[in-house]
C-alpha cells in the first residue's frame, strides 16, 4: 500500500515565488462555482459545501478507493483516479458519471488536465494521456515500474516520476522523451513542483533535487534527514518547503541551504501546504499541525487520527480528512477553532479539493494542479 498524501492554483508572477508550474492557464478558475470541497474516502467521493459541511453529492464505486488519488477540476469537471484501476470523470455539479477510463492496476496518481489531455499515472508501470472530452487513450508511456507520483505540465512537458528512480521529461501531445534523470531510489507520493526552470522533487534517498527543467541536468541536491518520499515539496517567495519523517524543512530554493528545520516527535507523514502566514502538515500519530512559516513554531494542534492525509487552506480555514475518527473537518487556520465536520464511512480520505469563496482553485501539494 503506498502513501496518502498531497496543491493550489496561479497567484504571483514568480521570480521563484509560487509552488506550481508558471503554465497553468488562469482561464481554468474563471465562472467556477464557489465554496466547495471535493474529497474522496474508501469508496466514495464527495462534494461538500465548504462554508457549512453539507453534503452536495457523492459518487460510489463498488470497490475501490479514492484515498490516494488527487482529482483536478477544469470546465465543471473531476478527473480523479481510483484504487479500481479507473479514472473517472465526473460532473462537477452533481456527481454524474460521464465517462470512466480502465487502467490495468491501481491509480494512486493525482491527476493533470491540459490542452483538452487527462494525464496521471498507475501501478500498472504506465503513463497515461486520454481526451479529456470523451476518455479515449491518446499515448501511453512504459516506465517498467509504479507510476504513483503525480504529473505536472509545464510550456509543451509532463514531467512525472516513477519508482524506478527515474524523472520523465515527455512531449505532452504525443509522449516522445525528451529527457529522464536517474535520481534513484521509489519517488512513491513525492511529485514535482516547477518554478520557472526548475523542477524540484525529492525521494526515498532522502534528497531534494533541483533539476534544469529545459535540459533535465542537475542544478543541487540537498541530502536531509530521512525519506522524502511522502512530501511533495512547495515553493513559495523563494523558499521549499518539504518534509521527511521526522522534520519540516524551510529551505533556500536557489541554494538549496537550509534556513530552519522543525523536529516533530509524531513523524510527519504528509506534504507541507504553505500559504503566505501558515503551514499546515499531518504526522503519522494523527495531528493536523499548523506552524509559523517565519520560525517553524508550532501555533497549534489537533488530534484527529488523520491517517497521513493532506491538508488545504484557503479562507482562513485548514480543510483536512480524519478518516481515523470517520470525519472531515474544518478548522479556524488562526486558532484550530472546529468550524464543522462531516462524516465519512471511511478509514482513510484523499487530498481535498477546494474552490473558495472567490471561485479560486485551491489544490494540495501533491497535485499537478498546485499553486
Amino acid at each position: 500500500m503506498k502513501f496518502n498524501l498531497l496543491f493550489c492554483f496561479t497567484l504571483l508572477a514568480c521570480s521563484i515565488s509560487c509552488s506550481s508550474s508558471d503554465d497553468i492557464d488562469e482561464a481554468q478558475t474563471n465562472n467556477n462555482p464557489k465554496n466547495i470541497m471535493f474529497i474522496g474516502g474508501t469508496n466514495e467521493y464527495y462534494a461538500i459545501n465548504s462554508q457549512n459541511g453539507q453534503l452536495k453529492w457523492a459518487f460510489s464505486v463498488p470497490n475501490g478507493r479514492f484515498e490516494y488519488s488527487t482529482a483536478f477540476y477544469n470546465n465543471n469537471v473531476l478527473y480523479v483516479g481510483c484504487t479500481d484501476s479507473y479514472l473517472y470523470a465526473l460532473d462537477a455539479g452533481n456527481g454524474n458519471l460521464l465517462w470512466k477510463f480502465k487502467a490495468h492496476e491501481a491509480i494512486e496518481s493525482s491527476v493533470y488536465v491540459s490542452n483538452n489531455t487527462v494525464f496521471f499515472g498507475s501501478d500498472d508501470d504506465d503513463f497515461y494521456a486520454l481526451n479529456a472530452a470523451t476518455g479515449e487513450l491518446k499515448w501511453k508511456y512504459s516506465t517498467g515500474f509504479n507510476v504513483s507520483s503525480s504529473p505536472v505540465v509545464s510550456g509543451e512537458i509532463v514531467y512525472f516520476a516513477s519508482d524506478d528512480g527515474y524523472i520523465y521529461a515527455l512531449n505532452q501531445s504525443n509522449g516522445v522523451l525528451k529527457w529522464k534523470y536517474y535520481a534513484g531510489g521509489l519517488f512513491n507520493s513525492s511529485s514535482s513542483s516547477i518554478v520557472q526552470n526548475n523542477l524540484y522533487i525529492g525521494n526515498r534517498n532522502g534528497n531534494i533535487y533541483n533539476i534544469n527543467k529545459s535540459t533535465g541536468e542537475l542544478n543541487w541536491k540537498k541530502q536531509l534527514g530521512g525519506s522524502i518520499e511522502r512530501s511533495s515539496p512547495t515553493i513559495l517567495d523563494g523558499y521549499l518547503y518539504t518534509t521527511d519523517e521526522n522534520s519540516l524543512y524551510k529551505i533556500d530554493a536557489l541554494t538549496g541551504n537550509i534556513v530552519w528545520q522543525s523536529y516533530n516527535s509524531g513523524n510527519y507523514s504528509s506534504s507541507p501546504f504553505v500559504n503566505e502566514n501558515y503551514i499546515s502538515v499531518n504526522s503519522s500519530s494523527g495531528n493536523i499541525t499548523v506552524i509559523d512559516k517565519q520560525t517553524g513554531n508550532t501555533k497549534w494542534q489537533k488530534t484527529i487520527y488523520s491517517n497521513s492525509a493532506e491538508a488545504v487552506s484557503t479562507d482562513g480555514t485548514v480543510f483536512i480528512g480524519g478518516g481515523g475518527s470517520n470525519y472531515v473537518y474544518a478548522f479556524s487556520e488562526n486558532d484550530g477553532t472546529e468550524k464543522w465536520r462531516f462524516p465519512i464511512k471511511s478509514i482513510t480520505t484523499s487530498a481535498p479539493v477546494i474552490i473558495n469563496k472567490d471561485g479560486k482553485l485551491v489544490y494540495p501539494s501533491k497535485s499537478g494542479g498546485r499553486d
